[in-house]
């Protein structure tokens, strides 16, 4: 098996195995706009397995920005993992994280991580890889007529021109903070920019700015079907109410169920006062490995706070 970076293989074989792998369309068109936009991406994008002239398998390279107890750091991000299907259990994948492993080392990176499912398959090829679960989102599922009667001096507008408010913000809210505390400017707009992203879609709709009078005090991340809002990011500066952040937004979007993912111990034990059911763990996963004997004896949940209040996450800020 060769292996090839992504301006050495055919663009439309790489479109056709991520559409058939992972039901995602990445567009020779989509790569320019993220290679634009992004600035995380490892120069030469993704690694790609190649038997016989066709494209096998994929593993994409990030290089992600974070803060540890010893400072900014920057770590590895493995993105959009597949395998063709008629290469299937012949390692493939495997072979070609060990490859993306080795060139995280060579620019001096201490760890490699990823966000995934854990009821993938993919779960126990990144066990198997060195990879451990370090960080789970907890959920919690609210009825409309709970969140409503909350009264509240806060209100909810739809992001348009305030997305640089959203990046002002975290700037505010990541002082001090551990984890993925640091971003690229401008971050959210780029975000918005590329559309659809390996970990979901975003469009400028989804972006709400929370207000408190006439100052932006958080912003939340909100995808509306007919009967569910899901809330999947939700960023306060300190003192503010996350239920009345929810209720700010549930005034402007009549669904009639709400889901919020949190990923905040404080904002989690806030939204439990409202008496709902909290998963404390749901199929979602952060993982890390070390990629030196060094840094394996170091505890990640240590050195970068995670399950603590300073730790900082968002799916936007992984791979």
């Amino acid at each position: 098996m060769k292996i090839l970076e992504y301006d050495e293989v055919n663009p439309i074989e790489v479109l056709q195995l991520n559409l058939m792998g992972l039901d995602y369309a990445l567009t020779p068109e989509l790569v320019q706009m993220i290679r634009q936009q992004d600035k995380r991406p490892f120069p030469f994008f993704a690694l790609y397995g190649v038997v016989d002239g066709v494209i096998a398998g994929q593993v994409g390279v990030f290089r992600l920005p974070m803060v540890s107890i010893e400072g900014p750091e920057d770590v590895g991000g493995v993105w959009a993992v597949c395998t063709d299907p008629s290469f299937k259990c012949q390692g493939i994948a495997s072979r070609l994280l060990n490859e993306a492993h080795e060139r995280m080392r060579t620019e001096g990176l201490r760890f490699s991580t990823l966000s995934t499912s854990s009821y993938r398959v993919a779960h126990l090829l990144y066990r198997k890889q060195g990879y451990q679960d370090v960080f789970f989102s907890s959920s919690m599922l609210f009825h409309r007529n709970v969140l409503i009667k909350n009264k509240s001096n806060l209100y909810a507008k739809q992001g348009s021109n305030h997305l640089y408010r959203a990046d002002d913000l975290f700037q505010q809210v990541s002082e001090n903070r551990l984890g993925f505390a640091r971003r690229f400017k401008p971050f959210i707009p780029a975000m918005v920019a590329i559309g659809e992203i390996a970990m979901g879609e975003l469009a400028e709709k989804d972006i709400w700015i929370l207000w408190k009078e006439k100052q932006p005090v958080g912003y939340l991340i909100a995808k509306q079907s007919d009967s569910v809002l899901r809330i999947v990011d939700l960023l306060l500066i300190k003192g503010i109410n996350a239920i009345n952040a929810v209720a700010s937004l549930t005034r402007e979007l009549p669904t009639p169920y709400i889901q919020i993912k949190s990923n905040h111990p404080s904002i989690t034990e806030n939204l439990a006062k409202l008496g709902t059911k909290i998963v404390p763990q749901d199929w979602s996963t952060f993982m890390m490995k070390p990629l030196t004997p060094e840094v394996a004896k170091i505890s990640p949940k240590t050195l970068f706070g995670f399950g603590t209040d300073r730790f900082l996450f968002s799916w936007m800020d992984t791979t």
